[in-house]
């Protein structure tokens, strides 16, 4: 059977890419492992440089070799005397969030949360980054550049930050106007509320005037590590900023153990190769000497316990729960080390799921079900006799969002969106609340979900499912059949009782579109093609769904071709599929998932009704507004790959705004004769765009709502209140609006409140997202170790100084070949190139299965062929081993 996967066709362009912090990637690829063309290309090799200042330093590092050394990592300042230089604007101390390579004792970077550096803060090495973790949040002193760096300049930018509100150029204030001064978005949105619209993606400027002292990029060393509680706290005295209570925060380490000469274990993060190895007490490195290779264990690290003297930070409560290999223990280990281990429900949580439902639950004997109690009805809008219908992925259980369209006959058509309505069932700090306040998330896995709300509820009272009556929070409006918005309609918000006549799948759905089934004149339908499970009830008919589903793909259709005319960009990441053997971790078959016009099809009413709720939600509740914006990618790393289309095919990409860089998709695409170039391209372009996030409305100026990939002044998620909670809290600020001005002024949540949980709402997300990505490559390990892929095509898309990335076209995916695994071999050379940046220069030193290449060029977009395979050690993982140059290339001799 196919795996359950979490809803591809909804919000689809609304993730932002997975650039700078979320690009899916196969292999543990990090930020400098593969490279990063030619800027990771120059941060390395302005790493080997840097041996003015690192040298002096290299002495104390030789002391890391035993855990009591000498001092060694500097003293923090204090939260108290960090926090009071930061509010006073210091430029000499920043705060933000710290990135490692993954490379031992390699550089770090740390970019100001207030982008008043205009380039990434370098953290030397260990020492500069002073005990803290990979993503930890921190304040950051800027020290003295290394001498030889200013004599030969500096290294790239590993991103540009946002600028601060009022720090644009001349140049780009002039390209600002309204976004109600563009008839498209006018014709496709109809937005009302005045915003202005910064076309241009922002480049960083030295004459900036927040950016103008910093034309050169910065080194410093971490001055304070914020502990999790503590990100936004105010200013504490010094006793409670270094407290080391029970209540200290602490972070779930997941990985294998390694054990060095000296007899030192240390703790390994199987998932993340720039985390930071912890070292074992001598008790534990005792208990488990004779742990077999491949075992996993789960150990907690407590903030403010990483002492001066230590190498390593200490690991306490070691568990061994596993071996890698396993689908449950590896499951297991990665919804710890995503921290979306979420656990079974409490039972007071599952007691009271099951209070809420109780009045509505019912049994005669022959079925059992729930159905709305009589004063449930009160105050809702009754479509129960409406053609309503649900759309979703052949295996979903929570249905949450259901589709209506009706002809007015004048040509104009009405669409509704219904919504299960969650927030009926789940009021503010009831244990259901708090409970999925805590999860923000139903997290997907190829072999399960882990749902954010009890199956009570996300399976039976809340799911739209067919032929029952059901509480939703509706959407409707009215459109002309191009696919444009009709202007200045009242768009009607409220809560109805709905009956859904279908349950169609995308597949179902998609064999209506293409006409492979009820078409004019068919006499029997096909079961393969329209199930009799999907089949509607209740009155109505087959040939009446099915024109339904045709005029909505026509709309749609008319409304996508306008919107991405108007500038919306779609960098669709690629999604794995799997089919299961019987016992749910064998896999049998794998696959990219692909988007059909079905998908998109829902895709397009649910960004319409989301932007609506939006507007809705700023126009009636102002600063409290829970909002998703998307940020512009970086400019920096746009240029990069323009100049890798450029240098491969001569191509020139537009990357001044996303307008401008969705019309250059569209030109490549129809000039492009080579499908996997465009592919390469494409995915080249995904590494510099950021991910979307949930705002408060008050907490940014009004141009920071805008979403970038959809090209809209903003936006929010309204559709998915069964797995996500963002959109719980949408739900009721909404009814707060229809409720009127004392509903939204009494509403149990300030704009500070509602900011804290929307960086929840972030972080479990992102958190899903990796653990996600994580069970595909576990199935895909499994699945390569079964079905191993040999000469499979690999193209080149960025080169490390040990490593180059390569884009696996049958999968979808990138992954990583080291060539440490092919030294037995190969002899490799890296080196600049000065036009074109790094390049690998690779001689086969013995014969090896038939191979007769002799010496062989790297290069971006070079294609070469690969075995793709599972690792032979931990952790599982994806392997790939280097064949030679794909047939017919020309870099070989």
């Amino acid at each position: 059977m196919k795996s359950t996967r979490e809803d591809s066709g909804r919000d689809k362009n609304d993730r932002g890419g997975r650039g700078k912090n979320g690009r899916k990637q196969s292999g543990n690829q990090g930020r400098g492992g593969g490279g990063g063309s030619k800027g990771g290309s120059r941060r390395s090799k302005n790493k080997g440089q840097n041996n003015g200042n690192r040298s002096s330093n290299r002495s104390n590092r030789s002391s890391f070799s035993s855990s009591s050394s000498p001092l060694v990592y500097p003293q923090y300042a204090t939260l108290e005397e960090c926090l009071t230089r930061y509010n006073r604007g210091d430029r000499n101390l920043i705060r933000g969030t710290i990135r490692c390579l993954p490379v031992r004792d390699g550089p770090a970077f740390c970019t100001c949360d207030r982008g008043s550096q205009s380039k990434d803060v370098v953290l030397d090495g260990p020492l500069e980054r002073n005990r803290a973790l990979d993503g930890d949040v921190v304040f950051v002193e800027i020290i003295s550049k290394p001498p030889e760096e200013k004599e030969k300049g500096t290294a790239p930018s590993d991103r540009t930050p946002r600028e601060e509100p009022g720090s644009e150029t001349k140049e780009q204030e002039s390209e600002d106007e309204w976004w109600q001064d563009d008839i498209d978005q006018v014709n496709l949105w109809d937005p009302v509320v005045p915003i202005a619209h910064k076309k241009l993606i922002p480049k960083s400027d030295s004459s900036s005037p927040s950016v103008a002292f910093d034309k050169e990029q910065k080194h410093g060393r971490v001055v304070f590590v914020v502990h999790p509680k503590e990100w936004s706290s105010e200013i504490k005295s010094k006793q409670n900023s270094h407290s080391r209570d029970r209540s200290a925060p602490t972070k779930r380490i997941v990985g294998t153990l390694k054990r060095l000469k000296g007899g030192t274990a240390l703790l390994t993060s199987s998932n993340n190769r720039s985390m930071q190895q912890f070292r074992l007490s001598n008790a534990d490195a005792e208990k488990y000497k004779d742990a077999p290779e491949g075992s996993i264990f789960a150990g907690k690290y407590t903030y403010g316990t990483w002492q001066e003297t230590h190498k390593w930070p200490a690991c306490s409560n070691l568990e061994q729960f596993g071996a890698t290999g396993n689908i449950e223990d590896e499951t297991a280990a990665l919804l710890i080390e995503f921290g979306v281990d979420h656990g079974e429900f409490p039972s007071h949580v599952l007691e009271e799921s099951q209070t809420v439902v109780a009045s509505g639950q019912y049994s005669n004997g022959t079925e059992s079900g729930w159905r709305p109690t009589e004063d449930m009805y009160e105050g809702r809008r009754d479509y129960r006799n409406q053609r309503i219908f649900t759309i979703d992925p052949t295996t979903a259980k929570d249905l949450d969002d259901a589709l209506h369209i009706t002809d007015l006959g004048n040509g104009q058509i009405e669409i509704g969106v219904h919504i299960a309505d969650v927030s009926f069932f789940v009021t503010p700090d009831c244990a259901i609340d708090v409970e999925a306040q805590r999860r923000c998330t139903t997290v997907y896995l190829v072999d399960r979900v882990i749902p954010m709300l009890p199956r009570p509820l996300c399976e039976v009272a809340c799911s739209l499912n067919e032929n029952v009556e059901r509480l939703a929070f509706s959407c409707v409006w009215r459109m002309n059949r191009d696919g444009s918005l009709v202007k200045g309609q009242d768009v009607w918000y409220g809560r109805t009782v709905i009956k859904s006549c279908a349950r169609l799948d995308y597949s179902t759905a998609q064999n209506i579109i293409e006409n492979k089934v009820a078409y004019p004149g068919e006499n029997e339908i096909d079961e393969e093609l329209w199930p009799v499970s999907r089949r509607p009830t209740g009155g109505h008919t087959i040939g009446q769904v099915a024109a339904d589903v045709r005029l909505m793909n026509e709309i749609a259709q008319a409304r996508r071709r306008l919107r991405f005319r108007n500038g919306a960009v779609a960098l669709d990441a690629v999604k794995l599929t799997f089919q299961l053997d019987d016992d749910r971790e064998t896999p049998l078959l794998c696959e990219p998932y692909k988007i059909r016009d079905s998908n998109k099809l829902v895709e397009e009413y649910m960004l319409l009704a989301n932007f609506l709720v939006a507007q809705r939600l700023i126009t009636n509740t102002g600063p409290r507004a829970c909002l998703r914006n998307h940020e512009p990618p970086d400019y920096e790393g746009l240029e990069k790959a323009a100049a890798l289309a450029m240098e491969a095919i001569g191509f020139r990409i537009d990357i001044e705004s996303s307008e401008a860089v969705q019309k250059s998709l569209n030109r490549l695409s129809q000039e492009c004769q080579d499908p996997i170039l465009l592919k390469c391209i494409t995915e080249l372009l995904k590494n510099p765009m950021k991910p979307a996030t949930y705002i408060a409305a008050g907490t940014l100026s009004q141009p920071e709502w805008a979403h970038f990939a959809l090209h809209i002044p903003y936006y929010t998620h309204f559709t998915s209140p069964i797995r996500r909670y963002a959109d719980v809290i949408v739900h009721r600020l909404l009814q707060a609006s229809i409720d009127g001005e004392d509903a939204v002024e009494d509403f149990p949540m300030e704009v500070k409140e509602i900011s804290a949980i929307c960086g929840t709402c972030n972080e479990k997300k992102e958190g899903s997202r990796k653990a996600q990505e994580r069970s595909d490559a576990v199935f895909l390990a499994l699945y390569l170790r079964k079905f191993p892929k040999k000469r499979q095509l690999a193209v080149v898309t960025s080169i490390g100084m040990k490593a180059f990335t390569v884009f696996l076209p049958h999968l979808g995916i990138s992954a990583m070949v080291y060539l440490d695994e092919h030294k037995h071999w190969i002899e490799a050379e890296a080196y600049e190139d000065p036009k074109f940046g790094r390049r690998i220069k690779l001689k086969r030193t013995q014969t090896h299965k038939g191979e007769r290449w002799k010496e062989l060029l790297v290069k971006n977009f070079l294609r070469l062929r690969v075995t793709c395979g599972c690792s032979d050690k931990p952790p599982l993982n994806v392997n790939l081993k280097l064949e030679g140059p794909w047939e017919g290339d020309d870099e070989t001799r």
